[in-house]
């Protein structure tokens, strides 16, 4: 059985975490735009009632893209803080954490163009 205090424990966690979120679309220019961009596929979702099967993937990658993004935001955080000054080892892992999220990216275009261009073919 959980314990009160581990209880509290996640609940304070809870509370963390919403403040990074907040965080990200506060002051990340990227995160703020993936999100925008979330936004309208979830309004274009509705507009042209896409089918169950189509949500969950449209959902799943977006949650990917949005994820690995906090994780680069998060990582460059972390490597700005370690070595304020230009290092060509930080470059490589902003480098690598940044390519994460273009991976990230490129598979989410491509689920969202096979899931709408049946739907927009339709209306042309």
């Amino acid at each position: 059985m959980f314990r009160l205090k581990t209880i509290k424990e996640r609940l304070k966690s809870l509370v963390y975490a919403w403040r990074g979120l907040i965080y990200l679309l506060k002051n990340e220019d990227s995160f703020k735009f993936q999100s925008l961009f979330s936004i309208i596929f979830i309004i274009a979702g509705f507009y042209f009632e896409i089918k169950t099967s189509e949500w969950f993937a449209q959902l799943i990658v977006i949650t990917i893209v949005l994820s690995i993004e906090g994780l680069n935001s998060a990582i460059e955080q972390l490597a700005n803080y370690i070595q304020p000054d230009y290092d060509e080892n930080i470059g490589k892992v902003k480098d690598i954490a940044a390519g994460a999220v273009l991976v990230s990216g490129i598979f989410a275009l491509v689920v969202l163009l096979l899931i709408y261009i049946p739907y927009l073919l339709a209306i042309i």
